[in-house]
């Protein structure tokens, strides 16, 4: 009996969940015509890394406006301004006012350029230039997607080898010293980062666990911050205690880097020599 009455409750739920939605027969298109940033959802904007090799150095940086609308029949002109407020300065970090950006007819998609000064740019800095969208002709201007703020980062470029290289590893901790040779292999995609195969060189591995304690770091104009672990089995964490920033010399192929494992208390310096 128990049985039937589950059935007839399903039944009766179903009827009930059905009377709550739409006829399926019916098509719900959104019927407005706008205009957006392309990354106008990203929550903290879009970021542009240049890397930076002379002082002279410009780069151009394409952003992507989208037609959001059923009709693509005809054109679309915007005109894109500049918030006051951008922390990047005309002629210094940038060198771009505005511009108008059209979408062709039949078009849902189209890019305009922006020009970064890379080779005044500090490395230290961090200048965010804010875009609007002021205008459109042929559309509305989203009133959510209507802005955007460009991040730019410059970095130097990296003299650590872009090879998967084998370094003389040397660590020091409360434990001791260890030796051992590994791999210092950069992040496939991703500018200035390198992956350490065994940040401990051999401290876990003497006491009987593996020789893959990945550590990721990230160089900048030969400083070296812990950004992530990689592949380990402990709890390998950027350092706990001055100094946190390491470095690399090119004219000796040192780099010496700076970690901890806080659930074994550990503070460790690794240097590593290229072989």
């Amino acid at each position: 009996m128990r049985k039937i009455y589950n059935y007839l409750a399903v039944v009766l739920a179903a009827v009930v969940m059905t009377s709550c939605f739409d006829d399926p027969g019916r098509d719900v298109f959104f019927s407005g015509n706008e205009v957006e940033f392309n990354a106008g959802n990203l929550p903290n904007g879009l970021t542009t890394t240049q890397v930076r090799r002379n002082a002279e150095q410009t780069d151009q940086f394409d952003i992507q406006v989208n037609r959001v609308s059923t009709d693509a029949s005809s054109a679309i002109n915007i005109t894109i301004g500049v918030d006051p407020a951008s922390t990047a300065v005309q002629g210094v970090h940038v060198d771009f006012t505005g511009t108008t950006v059209t979408i062709p007819a039949g078009e849902f998609i189209a890019t305009f350029p922006v020009t970064i000064l890379t080779g005044n740019i500090d490395p230290s800095e961090s200048p965010v230039l804010g875009l609007v969208m002021e205008s459109a002709t042929g559309a509305d201007v989203s009133d959510n997607y209507g802005t955007l703020d460009v991040n730019i980062n410059v970095i130097c470029e990296s003299n650590i080898s872009t090879a998967s290289d084998t370094w003389t590893a040397t660590s020091d901790s409360r434990f001791g010293t260890f030796t051992a040779t590994v791999t210092v292999t950069p992040v496939d995609g991703a500018l200035g980062e390198y992956v350490v195969s065994d940040i401990s060189a051999g401290l876990y591995a003497a006491f009987g666990f593996g020789t893959v304690q990945q550590a990721i770091y990230g160089d900048n104009c030969n400083a070296l911050t812990f950004l992530r672990p990689g592949q380990r089995e402990f709890n390998i964490s950027a350092p706990r205690v001055e100094p946190l920033v390491g470095a690399f010399d090119p004219a000796t192929n040192t780099m010496t880097v700076y970690w901890s494992d806080p659930n074994n208390n550990i503070d460790g310096t690794t240097v590593l020599v290229k072989d």
